[in-house]
Parts: structure tokens; C-alpha cells; sequence
């Protein structure tokens, strides 16, 4: 076993070298060609830098090798999600929770595919039992506050970013999507509060000039 390789390999990529980390797996793959583990690995590397023919490629393989690999089918709907095929990603999404019921993410993953195709009541339900699965899981509270904020229910969004950020308290996105909703509440003041909080944990967020301008704003409100 290139236990050295893995090692570097899983090093590389959690610190976001993904094409260093792409290299040492394919070390690894070179003296372990069957190892299923090792291509969805890769495959999320690949998938990473925006490889997404090759990431398809190494989670083929792997389910070639391990038809139970549930890691292969989710992370291979994630490319589709990706790539806007949202129907595709539900049907590996589907696959991989029959083989592990329990994952959280995964219903979360096809929660977004579910409301990325306009099935709003589908995509609650995954994100409802997400939460159920994992109630410190805070990405699948913030997806659909995020989804309730869409169709207009700003009390109920807010109640999910409080959620996020009594978990997270520097998720920075939180701050500004809980103080849009309350915008659109009429309660300005709490509004400026999270947007000024969003540009302090995001000084070099894309939007920062457009926030900076709405937090003028509501300061002379």
C-alpha cells in the first residue's frame, strides 16, 4: 500500500492544492489500479480545479469497482448539479441514498437539485430530513432559508440563518442573506447590523461595493 501518497494526497487536497493532490493519488492509483476510494478521491480533486470530464471519469471507475461506493454516485450528481444537469445528479443522488440512508448531505445535495427543477416541496422535505439527520448541520439550515427566502417567506429564512449563525457565528454569507430578509421586512436597522457584519467577516467579497452602498443607505434611513 503507497501509504505515503494517500497521506499527501489527503494533505494536498484539504489544503486546496488540488492538482498536487491530483498527482499524488494517481502515484497511488499507478501501484493500486482497484482502489475505489482512491478514484472518488481523485475525482473530487479533478472536480475541484473544474475538471468535470475527468471527475465523471474517476467516479465511473470507482462504481465499476464498488457498485456500493454511495461517496461515487453523490459526488458524481454534484458534477451534474454543476453542470446544470440537475436530473442526472437526482438520479445518482438517489442511488447513493439507497446504499446510505443516514447521510445527511446527500439529501441535502438533492434538495437543491429537487429546487433547482422547481420542486419546492420535494427540496423541503430533503432539507427537513437533512436537518433531521444532522441538527448541527448548518449549510442544509442556510440552503433553505435561502429556498424560503425565494418564495417570499422572509420570517421563516430568518429563522433559519438565526440557526446558522448560533452554529457558524462567522458565516459570512448568513449575515448577508439574514439582512436582505429583514430588509425586506421594512426592519432596516437590523438589516444595516448584518450587512455591516457581512462586509466586516468578507473584506473581500465580489459584492462588497453594492453592499457598501445599500449600508449608506439605510445609515441615512
Amino acid at each position: 500500500m503507497d501509504t505515503n501518497n494517500r497521506i499527501r494526497g489527503n494533505n494536498f487536497f484539504y489544503r486546496g492544492d488540488y492538482r498536487q493532490a491530483i498527482e499524488a493519488f494517481t502515484l497511488v492509483l499507478q501501484s493500486e489500479p482497484g482502489d475505489a476510494g482512491i478514484y472518488v478521491n481523485r475525482g473530487a480533486a479533478h472536480a475541484a480545479v473544474g475538471d468535470h470530464a475527468l471527475a465523471i471519469a474517476d467516479y465511473e471507475r470507482a462504481i465499476e469497482l464498488d457498485p456500493d461506493n454511495a461517496a461515487a454516485y453523490n459526488n458524481r450528481g454534484l458534477v451534474h448539479a454543476t453542470l446544470g444537469d440537475h436530473r442526472a445528479a437526482l438520479r445518482d443522488y438517489e442511488l447513493a441514498i439507497k446504499l446510505d440512508p443516514h447521510d445527511a448531505v446527500v439529501y441535502n445535495n438533492r434538495g437543491a437539485a429537487f429546487e433547482a427543477l422547481g420542486d419546492i416541496e420535494s427540496a423541503s422535505q430533503d432539507y427537513d430530513r437533512a436537518i433531521e439527520l444532522d441538527p448541527q448541520y448548518a449549510q442544509a439550515y442556510y440552503v433553505r432559508g435561502s429556498m424560503h427566502a425565494s418564495q417570499g417567506n422572509q420570517e421563516l429564512a430568518i429563522a433559519d440563518y438565526n440557526v446558522v449563525i448560533s452554529l457558524i457565528p462567522r458565516f459570512a454569507a448568513a449575515y448577508y442573506s439574514r439582512g436582505v430578509a429583514w430588509g425586506l421586512l421594512g426592519n432596516y436597522r437590523q438589516a444595516q447590523e448584518d450587512l455591516e457584519a457581512y462586509l466586516a467577516l468578507a473584506p473581500r467579497a465580489s459584492n462588497r461595493e453594492q453592499v457598501e452602498s445599500i449600508v449608506l443607505q439605510l445609515r441615512s434611513r
